[in-house]
């Protein structure tokens, strides 16, 4: 018995094992451009081609410290090259609308409580995750009033204190004594009261703050009906793509690595992708990211005893995508390949005559032991039709929670 266990062991271990490939390596030589983990990181291989995109949408695993400095690089050399309009940020109404106010040099709320129940836990709870919004903010000081950008929340309701807040700013002071404090209460006032104070305040009120209270109105509306956060995001999308006709502007977004994934039709960018009544099947692009040799910060709950930090609330936990028990990529030796330790590398998938244009190569996953959400491969697509670019993170620490 013994020896068909090992046996078996050994046959799962050489099937799981991948060898980079000549096919794919040749190509990655050519379309790859490593940066040094300590440099500034601006990529000088991105072309016209890619700048000519109208919505660009960046994949990250929210807890690897590299993430905040790639959203902030990646950002700001777009707008530096070509003028981001929209920063599309996976938050509500609420944190959305009090963060552009923070970003245009707002003190009336500290950056904390914005962020305090944002979706995206570790940023909530790290001070490397805000220092990157008062970066931005010290960015969007530098740019003229021509150049400045627009950070706007799509994402489904979740701080509904916040909401309150944001309801008794822009209501006359006679509605704020009956605005509900219980959230239940809040969403049935909204949706009861709120289109009658529009019809009868209509002429008084400035443009800017009706079209608000209206997308309040139907972020409401619909958060019973839409539990799905991508499906909510795409809606929020469509409706003010449409509201503010979108057709010229540069678009940016910086998601969870999931959301990005063009392929499926339950992701948001699978939903715009396919949806060719917005226009943005052929001017999009997934710039996705990937991890080597990483740490990641996980709550010691959610993981196995065996796997915690003894004693701690948080644990430093290794994240590797080549990672055999846990979760491999089949073809990420051919990455790694063109690479370097301690480095962020910019690979270009989608370049002429690459392989990756009709294989699954990079994409697909396998593992033994079920940790991390995984995605099956759709039949008869490639891996471009998951994500144009990669960014290979090799090395990277975790973000440090408040709390250590």
């Amino acid at each position: 018995m013994k020896n068909y266990i090992l046996i078996y062991i050994a046959l799962v271990t050489l099937a799981l094992s991948s060898c980079s490939s000549s096919k794919y390596t040749n190509y990655l030589k050519d379309h790859t451009e490593v940066v040094d983990m300590e440099d500034s990181l601006r990529f000088t291989s991105l072309s016209t081609s890619f700048y000519n995109h109208k919505l660009f949408l960046l994949g990250e695993v929210h807890e690897v410290e590299t993430s905040p400095r790639i959203d902030y690089a990646l950002f700001t050399q777009l707008n530096n090259e070509v003028g981001i309009d929209i920063y599309l940020a996976e938050m509500d109404i609420a944190q959305g609308y009090y963060l552009q106010k923070y970003l245009e040099g707002s003190n009336e709320i500290s950056l904390k409580d914005i962020l305090k129940n944002w979706p995206v836990y570790i940023g909530s709870i790290s001070q490397q995750c805000r220092n990157k919004w008062k970066k931005m903010r010290a960015y969007y000081k530098t740019l003229p009033e021509t150049s400045k950008f627009k950070l706007i929340g799509i994402d489904r309701l979740v701080d509904f204190n916040l909401l309150r807040r944001l309801l008794t700013d822009k209501l006359h002071s006679s509605y704020h004594s009956e605005i509900p404090k219980d959230e239940k209460e809040l969403r049935l006032w909204i949706t009861n009261k709120l289109p009658d104070i529009l019809a009868s305040h209509s002429p008084s009120l400035d443009v800017a703050t009706k079209t608000l209270l209206q997308n309040i109105l139907y972020n409401v509306s619909n958060y019973e009906k839409t539990r799905s956060r991508d499906t909510f995001m795409y809606e929020n999308f469509k409706r003010l793509n449409s509201q503010n006709q979108w057709t010229k502007e540069k678009i940016y977004g910086n998601f969870g690595f999931s959301h990005t994934l063009q392929a499926y039709s339950g992701t948001v960018a699978g939903k715009i992708k396919k949806d060719s009544t917005l226009g943005y099947t052929n001017s999009m692009v997934s710039i996705n990211t990937m991890y080597v040799d990483c740490k990641l910060t996980v709550e010691s709950a959610a993981l196995p005893r065996f796997m915690q930090d003894k004693g701690q609330t948080f644990t430093r936990f290794n994240y590797s995508q080549d990672n055999r028990l846990f979760l491999y990529v089949k073809g990420i030796a051919d990455y790694k390949k063109v690479t370097k330790p301690h480095s962020i590398s910019l690979i270009q998938l989608n370049g002429k005559d690459s392989p990756y244009l009709n294989s699954t190569r990079g994409t697909q996953v396998k593992k033994l032991i079920t940790i991390w959400e995984g995605y099956d491969i759709i039949e008869g697509t490639s891996t471009t039709d998951y994500a144009q670019y990669i960014l290979l993170v090799r090395n990277a620490d975790w973000i440090t929670p408040d709390s250590l």
